[in-house]
This record gives structure tokens, sequence and C-alpha cells, in this order.
């Protein structure tokens, strides 16, 4: 079955579609994700990846590792029929696994590379001293793609509930799976990157050429640090406040960003102080704001009149009283 998009602009998109269903549905998402990773992906996101410090060869295995996973994953899940908070628990138990297990894929499970007179077995090694458990806050909850991935059930975008197979629906579970795809590729080469720093040799393994100076790898990391923390800080608070999400999708062999709106109260609840003075200044602004520009208004154009009326016109008398006065001083014999 051919699936044809309603179309927002000259050009449209053609999926092919297998079979109306969860499975189906996932294979034809699966197929595109596939065929985005092997042509490769230029950053095209406004933001610094860690997944840009891979060379592009283990860049294609990782994504490809990732999602060779997620197919395991789904099916896994398809055959123990969980449904609710128990399907979504069980989903975030397993995210750990899912790095690791890409991760080892994307080393090799029989690489050793030389470190201090030693042969060590990369992947263990990566492995070991890499923290993959963290979750990522900035995804959106998980239960609604995995119910329409595992359970076939409707899908709700836009405001209106769709089933699965619907395109628009389709376009939207393929930008979710693309944001969990980019952003867990992004905590393991985040993690790779930290381990690189203190393993020259695996620098020339796993990174792109021009990482292999030490000051290079630094500056990357040292930059990627800065841009977590000023958004953990202060972009991560603001979309919350404005009920914003940003998702990383693939089009045209690139990854973009993708604004989602949906309401995001509960996490803004759960904001520390810090984060949580930043929305009350965006309150704060959006409250005064409009009196602001009012008294502001109002004094510039109060300016305007003692400068004009006043002061401009003092001026004129002192200079008309100068002009006379050399006037009288020339006019004498």
């Amino acid at each position: 079955m051919r699936l044809r998009p309603p179309a927002t602009g000259a050009a449209t998109t053609a999926i092919s579609l297998r079979q109306r269903t969860a499975i189906g549905v996932w294979e034809t998402i699966q197929d595109r994700l596939v065929a985005a990773a092997r042509t490769g992906l230029s950053n095209s996101s406004g933001q610094l990846l860690a997944l840009e410090g891979l060379s592009a060869e283990h860049r294609r295995d990782l994504l490809l590792a990732l999602i060779s996973q997620l197919d395991l994953l789904l099916t896994r899940l398809r055959f123990d029929q969980l449904r609710g908070e128990a399907l979504e628990q069980r989903w975030l138990e397993l995210q750990p696994d899912i790095r690791r297990l890409s991760l080892r894929e994307m080393a090799g499970d029989y690489v050793r590379l030389p470190q201090q007179g030693s042969l060590l077995p990369v992947a263990d090694s990566l492995i070991g001293i890499s923290d993959l458990s963290r979750q990522d806050p900035d995804l959106p909850p998980a239960l609604p793609m995995l119910a329409a991935l595992v359970q076939a059930q409707p899908l709700l975008v836009e405001g209106r509930l769709l089933a699965p197979d619907e395109p628009q629906a389709l376009l939207h579970l393929e930008a979710l799976i693309s944001n969990w795809l980019i952003r867990s590729a992004e905590q393991i080469s985040a993690e790779v990157l930290a381990c690189c720093s203190n393993w020259p040799e695996l620098r020339r393994y796993l990174l792109s050429p021009e990482l292999l100076a030490t000051r290079n790898l630094e500056r990357l990391r040292n930059q990627l640090n800065t841009q977590q923390r000023w958004g953990s800080w202060f972009e991560r608070p603001v979309q919350l406040y404005e009920s914003q999400r940003l998702l990383y999708g693939l089009r045209d062999g690139a990854i973009v960003p993708l604004p989602l709106t949906e309401p995001r109260d509960a996490e803004l609840r759960q904001l520390g102080w810090p984060q949580q003075l930043v929305t009350l200044l965006l309150e704060a602004r959006d409250a005064l704001g409009p009196q602001l520009r009012v008294l502001l208004r109002t004094v510039g154009d109060l300016l305007v009149v003692v400068l004009t009326s006043v002061i401009g016109r003092a001026i004129g008398l002192v200079g008309r009283g100068i002009l006379q006065g050399m006037g009288r001083s020339i006019g004498r014999p």
C-alpha cells in the first residue's frame, strides 16, 4: 500500500506501507531510518552534537545498531503483552541495556587496542567505564509511541486521534523514533568522547581525524559541556514554560530540529529553584512588559517635549542674544 501525506508545501512524501498493522508501520519507519543512516547525516539541528565526533563509519554503525536493538525490543514488548504504565516502565528499564548493546555492536566484540602496554578489549572497556543508565529528561513520554507500535492503538496528533497507519500519524511516529535515535546516540557518543580523552589509541579507531589532537578533542568536550549546562539552566526552563519540546528529526540526509508544542506543566513543577527563577522572570516580563512599554513611550514623549520646547527654545534664545551682541560690536565705529 502506498500512502501520500497531505502536502504542506510544494513537495510531497510518498510512503510505502506493506500492511496496516503495528508491525507494518514499524517496518516502514525502520526502512526509512536505516536508509537515512546508511547514506550519512549532516548536522542541521543548530546544536553541537557529540555524534559528530565519531568517524563517519562508526556514526553509521551506531545508528544502525540502535535501530536494530529497537526492533528487537519492540518484538519483545509485543510478546510480553504489557499495557499502560507497565509497558512504559519496562521500556525505561531496558534503555540502558539497549545503549550498552548498541555500543558493543558499534565498537566490535573482538577489537583490541593497546593501552599503557596492554591489549584491552574495546567494547568491554567502554561499557565498563561508561555511564549509560541516565535518563534523558528531554525525551517525550514513550507510552503513546509504544502503544501505537506495539498494540496499534490510535495516536493523538495535533488534537486529532489517528490510527498509526494514517500518513500524519506515521510521520509523527517517525519523528518520535528519530528523536529517540539521535538522543540515544548522543548519550553514547558523549561517553565515547570521554573515554577517548584518556585513551589516545582509541581516538584513531573511533573518532574523526580532526579529533586526534588533544586540544581539539578537549575543545569539543568543553563546548558540549557548556551547551548542556546552558540548556539545563536556561533553555529547558524556557521551553517548559512555553510548552515547547525540541525533537531531532531526519530529513533530506540531515538531522533537523522539529519543534513540538505540548503541555509540560508536570515537568515545569519539578524544576529546581534556580530554573524556576528563570520562568518567574519570564512571567514577570509578560506581566509587566506592556506597562513598561507604555511608561517608556511616555517618558520618551516627555523627553522630546523637553528637548524641543524647553531646552531647544532656550538654546535658540541664547544664540539669538549672542548674534545680536556680535552685530552691535561690529556696527560700532
